[in-house]
């Protein structure tokens, strides 16, 4: 069982609340049928966030996305970061242990991990270097980091999962991890859509981003990240349209 979260984000296509009061920015819809509880709140550029109880080895996507602390940190796999990695054959401890992927600070790795393996395409790996120095800042960075990675790679379908609790690491608080995460991400999509929309950067739109987490903090992400979409769309809305500097077109032809 995941003891972490994981993030969605999708284009607004309906959200599948479960029974308790959802934060603005919901997105109306039919029930899910699902059995698995998910969250969708609506987000800048067309796109929404689904918060899901799931783990990073079983939700599909384009791409995949886990983070991982140093070697000397010693924080040992538990739980989703165990199966991920028995499904990987042992690649995310050897690559590791090896110092061959050293997981300083925002380091990225990416993999194509054997088909059927897990349910994602691909697999990016973000270093959160040492555990003594993480931070809620880092953590922003880091969604950053992914959703820059998630256009660069054209992956169309995003899922996020920090995986901190399943490397046990419990000085940040859960929900709070997700808020930054989710802020991170959408402000830098954002630039990444403006650039586009510039014609400094190729036509790509994010479609869907799931943020996954484990069912012992799934309702308290759920509380955090409603207020975070809130807040970054009010951000970006003070960043005005203007264009950057006078290179290129001041608009072009991308619709993000």
């Amino acid at each position: 069982m995941l003891a972490g979260s994981v993030f969605t984000l999708a284009a607004a296509t309906g959200a599948h609340p479960p029974a308790t009061a959802a934060p603005s920015h919901e997105v109306p819809g039919e029930p899910s049928p699902s059995v698995i509880p998910e969250r969708t709140f609506s987000a800048p550029h067309g796109l929404s966030i689904t918060v899901k109880e799931i783990g990073p080895s079983a939700q599909p996507a384009d791409l995949q996305v886990i983070t991982l602390f140093d070697k000397a940190s010693g924080q040992a796999f538990a739980g989703s970061m165990v199966e991920l990695d028995k499904r990987l054959g042992g690649t995310l401890s050897a690559v590791r242990n090896s110092g061959q992927f050293q997981a300083n600070a925002l380091e990225t790795l990416l993999i194509t991990p054997p088909p059927g393996a897990i349910a994602a395409r691909r697999l990016l790996i973000i270093g959160l270097g040492d555990a003594r120095r993480a931070s809620l800042d880092l953590m922003n960075k880091v969604g950053a980091v992914a959703a820059r990675e998630a256009v660069r790679t054209r992956s169309a379908t995003v899922s996020f999962a920090p995986t901190l609790r399943d490397q046990g690491f419990s000085r940040l608080e859960t929900g709070q991890v997700s808020a930054e995460v989710v802020q991170g991400a959408l402000l830098a999509y954002d630039t990444d859509a403006r650039l586009q929309r510039q014609g400094l950067q190729d036509c790509f739109a994010l479609k869907r981003w799931y943020y996954e987490a484990g069912a012992a903090f799934y309702s308290g992400v759920v509380a955090k990240v409603g207020p975070a979409v809130k807040d970054a769309s009010a951000t970006i809305d003070r960043r005005g349209g203007a264009p950057f500097g006078k290179t290129g077109p001041s608009a072009g032809t991308c619709s993000t």
